[in-house]
């Protein structure tokens, strides 16, 4: 009998991904950013249902392929959950959530990166679960859980088609038992 270990593992032996035991989920997004679908402070709902005790670990162009997004030059990255009127408000306070992953990045260059999250902010500590970046315990975690938000800051003026594709990798809590 031989013993197989996983090469990604030895190759990246501090990844949490290869040593919690998570389960990864990776959930597709798609949408048309042109000018006549797009406007100052767009809500781009990426991944919804998460808890605090998720962490975001990828995110990056999907296998369709997303092309560099020439007038898409301030965007925020964060978590936004909904109130009582269906609104998104953003967690942990007004400036504190809705760009706690990247703040203000242009996507103006092309997406080939293997690691968007980590590749447009180069400080994120991106072991952290959601409530540990937000500073929130699991007692604060919102009802109908918590969103992930792209907001677009500046309204595109491309013409044609023009697709934002994202795969946004999910490392989903686990309990102990």
């Amino acid at each position: 009998m031989t013993d197989k270990v996983n090469a990604l593992k030895t190759a990246s032996p501090k990844n949490p991904r290869f040593g919690s035991g998570k389960t990864t989920r990776t959930v597709e997004y798609e949408a048309s950013i042109t000018a006549a679908a797009s406007a100052v402070g767009d809500k781009h709902i990426l991944a919804s249902g998460l808890s605090f005790a998720d962490r975001i670990s990828g995110l990056r162009a999907n296998s369709a392929g997303t092309p560099a997004l020439t007038t898409a030059t301030d965007n925020d990255l964060g978590f936004f959950s909904k109130n009582e009127a269906g609104d998104y408000v953003e967690l942990g306070g007004t400036g504190v959530g809705k760009d706690i992953l990247w703040d203000g990045v242009t996507l103006a260059t092309a997406l080939t990166s293997p690691n968007l999250l980590t590749t447009l902010n180069a400080s994120l500590d991106h072991s952290k679960n959601i409530g540990e970046l937000l500073g929130l315990s699991v007692d604060e975690e919102p009802f109908g859980g918590v969103y992930l938000v792209l907001t677009t800051n500046v309204a595109t003026t491309a013409v044609g088609p023009l697709l934002l594709r994202l795969a946004i990798d999910i490392d989903e809590a686990t309990t102990a038992g």
